[in-house]
């Protein structure tokens, strides 16, 4: 019985509305600060556009960190764990869940195998972390 599970960062936006978010944005500060320019206060919208290309900046910043993601895959005695950027797979670890052991660190979950420490389901809550570590210590008992 294999089980596989997709762990990705929160984001409450799809692409679309994130682009539409930034478009409306952008025009209410070019209105606001044409206006600011009709009225002498051109200094106004020399600090809304630099405002506006940080939004963007700090957009764009987080769409790349949201496109990381973590997939664990379930097999009889085995959890493989895959960091993904997008599509492409960054790492690639295999772990025999009989000589493991899953740890619930102040901030993420850690298993460690022969000797070594790897963490992971950093950006999942407490509570979810806690569900994610009774899952796969479920599995690991039903395998044995």
């Amino acid at each position: 019985m294999n089980k596989n599970l997709h762990i990705k960062p929160n984001k409450s936006l799809n692409n679309l509305q994130i682009l539409f978010f930034l478009l409306i944005t952008g025009f209410l500060i070019i209105f606001i600060g044409a206006r600011f320019l009709l009225v002498g206060a051109w200094p106004i919208i020399i600090f809304g556009i630099a405002e506006f290309f940080i939004l963007v900046s700090c957009t764009v910043y987080f769409l790349r960190k949201v496109k990381r993601t973590e997939k664990i895959s379930l097999s009889e005695k085995t959890m493989h764990l895959q960091n993904l950027d997008g599509d492409e797979i960054v790492e690639n670890n295999k772990y025999n869940l009989s000589w493991s052991k899953i740890r619930n660190e102040r901030d993420s979950l850690s298993i460690i195998y022969a000797g070594k420490k790897k963490i992971f389901a950093s950006f999942l809550s407490k509570d979810r972390r806690l569900k994610l570590k009774k899952i796969i210590e479920k599995y690991n008992s039903m395998s044995k």
